[in-house]
Formats: C-alpha cells, structure tokens, sequence
C-alpha cells in the first residue's frame, strides 16, 4: 500500500509539473531585444505577446532559468505566429512562483536592422580606438588596431 501511496504521489507531481516551452524552428529566428528602442524604429507593430512558465503548485519543480527560458521560448513562438522576426521585451512581473513577461512583436527588415547595429558598432569602435596626439602644431591620429 505505502508503495501504491508513492508512487501515485509521484506520478501526479509529474503530472502537474508539465515542461517548459522549447523553441521551433520559427521562433529560433525571432530576435530577442530587450531595453534598446533604437533596435525597432521602422519597425511594423505585430502585437503584443504575453509568455508565462510555472504554477503555484510546480513552480519548486523547475529552476527559475528554465522558466525564463520557457517564457521566453513561448513569446517568441508567440511572435513569429503574429508575422514578427524582433520580439521586444519589458519590465518582467515579479512573481515569485513563475515567470511571466509581456512584450511586443514586430517585423523588421534584417538587413536594415543589422546594419544600423554595424554602424553603432563601427562608430563606438572609431571613438574608443582613435587617439589624437598634438604635437608643435601638428596633429597626428593614431590607430590603435
């Protein structure tokens, strides 16, 4: 009977813990930003999208990593069904039995995207690399690479 007893506990904790959300190949192409306005201008609005991993009854099953990273994986899933390739994320409510976070998705033209992060790379790189050194009316840069 005490075997019946665990094992009916353990296959019904099983049971209610569920699992985190993977990705697809969908999702895996939806780029996460978080924080970086500039990332989505000319960007088209697809909707927003809510994601939320844990239970207040499982949440002491999973790590909380996992859950961000199911909560994660299900919005951006979420974004690639809406037609958006950027999912861009706010502020995370802070429960303490699950993760739950909303954002928007949009639909970015990629190359315009990475280029204009080429550009803020390049420039940032430019500024901090470059020394200028005056010498008896001379002035001389000096790369550093």
């Amino acid at each position: 009977m005490k075997k019946i007893s665990l094992c009916a506990a353990w296959v019904s904790a099983a049971l209610l813990s569920g699992c985190v959300t993977f990705p697809t190949q969908e999702s895996e192409q939806v780029q996460v930003i978080w924080d970086d306005i500039n990332a989505i201008q000319g960007c088209e609005h697809k909707g927003t999208v809510i994601g939320s991993e844990g239970h207040f009854y499982d949440y002491w099953l999973h790590a909380d990593k996992d859950m961000v990273w199911g909560t994660l994986n299900q919005m951006r899933k979420k974004a690639a069904e809406k037609g958006g390739n950027v999912l861009y994320l706010y502020q995370p409510f802070g429960f303490s039995s699950s993760v739950t976070m909303f954002g928007n998705a949009y639909a970015c033209d990629v190359d315009a995207s990475l280029a204009a992060a080429a550009d803020a790379t390049e420039k940032a790189a430019t500024e901090t690399t470059a020394i200028t050194v005056d010498v008896a009316d001379t002035v001389e840069v000096i790369d550093a690479n």
